[in-house]
């Protein structure tokens, strides 16, 4: 205080600099991620483009397949009537489907408007395409496109072609020739400033209106055409992020002034000091009846807290009559800690103060409603008839699911809950509570409800659990662990090109148990390093035994949990485990969860292993929170597309647009990819058809052990 007294001007005129300085930087970021995300939009409409430019090519193909098939000199009704067929079934967008044997145009649908074609020749006539284009498509021997252009019909639009081939000799074209405005109805480029290009920025269809503004551009390409999807790069992005500053600087400066209001006043603080002193004296009465309530109350939520929880349900419970019955609902907000990981403490807080207010003041007839810590709360429900469960858990999760808006952010959250009965399993107060508490667990397994009511079984099954956690000591020691192998397939070649190392516990007693009846045993028990570390080992082990049976090295792939990465000397040691059996850093891949992926004190780690030749890849990519442009920041190198997504391939468009846009950012990015769960047909055809060759799943191998491995390779 004794410097703030002698030179206050100078501090002030300090902070002011560092202020204006941090507030330009602030400004440069937030512009810079503005157009990111804008360039990242254009972006996805560049896919939606080519999606549906791709749709129309499949009508060029099913006419050519047709042709290929009857022939050309096949009767001409029969032609006829396929090419009337073609059209009803995609009028909305085509303008007219053309068959020209040896390049006379011989057939065309519908006539109306385009009569005047009709018989020439596509070889001769230059009206009829863009000059070289026919010859293009002659000798390419597939798709081409020609346009947008005008055509010789006078209509603005765009001609995909293929030549038929016999006998590996020219025999004529199939051509469908597109209304543009259909293609741009299509997409949301109208009442945009996005506007396609040609290479040389000939202006082709969207926005036409001329603009000297800066652009904002990303390629198309689309068979034969290469465009350029722009739109002007928003200046009034740059306005709003520097009001936004601006009101933030206006802010300070405030504060600013009302603290040199303090210090203009601070003499009078002092005539004014005990009056206050009385004054808090007086209110120190006020103070004690606050502390009371302080300490039964959650401070966050102003809702009850367990102390007062526990000591109000015990007193329900001994004033309980014989014929009274209470439900206890024990529920908490499924990945909240990724919401505190991603977003901060203090947006958390928000989410827990909001939805308790929401719970408390929503159509629940609770008796008791409290937080018991952290994001689990209890709710008790007197004289609750069993059928009327599932409508109160129906309305907890309907109140909890609705969109949050904190800070800017639009969070959508789930729930899992557990139940137990009183007096039904148990008439003592901490019994209810744990077996609450353990049916909310047992409800996170459940994929169709988020709510579990406490049996025996679940007790047992817990106590199975912790009976696994107990030996688990043991079997690491007694080397109990075994690792199966899943081969990874390049389905273009079918050849293997790696593997996925899965682990196993060869038990005594139950024989071999899978990793999802353990692996949460392992983490509670703080053993993941340890199991973990014996897995590299057995890697490097199992790939040294191969080659020296003569087997290439193949790269395999090794999950890790976010914990091994506390691990001390974790790079050091795993240089030596290499150097120790011989084998290049090449030869490891590290798999890890997105959510690990995105924490930032990771990166320096991960970072570390990719420039010692480590392939670091992120699995189960696309099912958790992150957008595909977070993918620029992530360091590494692979990405394995969820089975969730691969189930979805023939059933869900949705989730074959999510593939298509995973492999076309990637692709841009330079990341590798591979899709893990496939295992029909269908699958295979649809990754390979989008560039995703790259597959592991039981369509080619489930997991094997180590001597059927060698079976596969040899």
């Amino acid at each position: 205080m004794a410097f703030i007294n002698k030179k206050p001007l100078t501090i002030i005129l300090g902070f002011l600099v560092v202020l204006q300085l941090s507030l330009f930087y602030y400004y440069s970021l937030s512009v810079e991620r503005e157009y990111r995300a804008e360039k990242a939009d254009l972006s996805s409409q560049a896919v939606m483009l080519t999606s549906n430019i791709e749709e129309q090519v499949s009508i060029v193909k099913g006419v050519s397949s047709f042709i290929q098939t009857v022939g050309f000199d096949a009767d001409p009704n029969l032609i006829n009537q396929y090419l009337v067929n073609a059209h009803r079934n995609n009028s909305n967008n085509v303008m007219n489907i053309m068959i020209a044997p040896d390049g006379l145009i011989r057939y065309l649908y519908p006539l109306p408007g385009n009569t005047a074609i009709l018989g020439k020749s596509l070889l001769l006539d230059s009206a009829l395409s863009s000059p070289g284009m026919i010859q293009e498509t002659i000798r390419s021997h597939g798709i081409t496109i020609d346009g947008p252009r005008i055509l010789a019909q006078g209509d603005y639009g765009m001609v995909i072609r293929q030549a038929i081939y016999k006998n590996s000799a020219f025999a004529g074209i199939v051509s469908v020739t597109l209304k543009i405005d259909n293609i741009v109805d299509q997409l949301p480029l109208k009442n945009t400033q996005i506007s396609v290009t040609a290479d040389d920025h000939t202006f082709l269809f969207g926005s036409s209106s001329p603009t000297e503004e800066k652009q904002l551009t990303v390629p198309v390409t689309v068979y034969n055409q290469h465009w350029l999807m722009s739109i002007p790069v928003p200046s009034q992005k740059k306005w709003e992020v520097l009001r936004s500053v601006l009101w933030i600087d206006i802010a300070f400066l405030l504060v600013i002034a009302f603290i040199l209001y303090i210090f203009w006043h601070q003499s009078r603080f002092n005539r004014e000091l005990e009056r206050v002193v009385s004054i808090r004296t007086r209110d120190l009465r006020v103070s004690k009846r606050l502390y009371e309530k302080l300490a039964h109350y959650d401070s966050l939520t102003e809702i009850p807290n367990r102390r007062y929880f526990m000591d109000e349900f015990e007193r329900l419970l001994q004033s309980a009559e014989l014929t009274q019955t209470y439900t206890l609902f024990f529920f908490d907000l499924n990945r909240f800690k990724e919401i505190n990981d991603t977003l901060g403490h203090s947006i958390g807080d928000q989410v827990i103060k909001t939805l308790a207010s929401r719970l408390k003041s929503g159509p629940l007839p609770f008796k008791l409603f409290a937080r018991t810590g952290g994001d689990e709360f209890v709710m008790i429900f007197a004289d609750l008839p069993r059928e009327d469960i599932r409508v109160i858990a129906g309305q907890i999760s309907g109140l909890i699911s609705e969109t949050l808006l904190i800070s800017g952010a639009h969070l959508s959250l789930s729930t899992s809950i557990g139940v137990s009965l009183y007096p039904e399993h148990s008439l003592n107060k901490d019994d209810l509570l744990k077996f609450a508490d353990m049916s909310m667990y047992q409800a996170k397994t459940l994929e169709d409800a988020n709510f579990f009511i406490f049996d025996w079984e679940l007790r047992e099954k817990l106590e199975q659990k912790t009976m696994i956690a107990k030996y688990l000591h043991s079997a690491l020691e007694r080397e109990e662990f075994v690792l199966h192998y899943q081969p990874q397939i390049n389905a273009i070649t079918g050849k293997m090109i790696g593997m996925e190392a899965l682990i196993r516990w060869n038990h005594p007693e139950k024989g071999l148990i899978g990793p999802g009846t353990f692996i949460a045993a392992v983490e509670e028990a703080g053993l993941m390093i340890q199991l973990t570390d014996w897995v590299i080992r057995e890697v490097c082990r199992q790939l040294c035994e191969w080659r020296a049976m003569g087997l290439p090295l193949l790269r395999t792939s090794i999950n890790i949990s976010n914990s091994w990465f506390y691990n001390r000397n974790l790079i050091e040691n795993l240089l030596a485990v290499l150097d120790h059996y011989g084998l290049e850093t090449s030869v490891l891949e590290f798999e890890i969860t997105e959510s690990t992926a995105l924490l930032e004190e990771h990166y320096p780690l991960l970072q570390q292993m990719r420039d010692h030749g480590i392939i670091v890849s992120i699995d189960d990519f696309g099912t958790k929170y992150s957008s595909l442009n977070y993918l620029k920041h992530f360091p590494v190198n692979k990405i394995k597309i969820d089975r969730t997504f691969i189930t979805g391939i023939g059933v869900s468009s949705i989730d074959e647009t999510i593939i298509k846009s995973i492999v076309f950012v990637a692709s841009q990015l330079g990341y590798d990819l591979i899709a893990e769960g496939v295992e029909t047909q269908e699958q295979l055809e649809f990754l390979i058809k989008h560039n995703c060759p790259h597959i592991q799943g039981f369509f080619f191998f489930p997991p094997l052990p180590p001597e059927d491995i060698h079976k596969v390779a040899s």
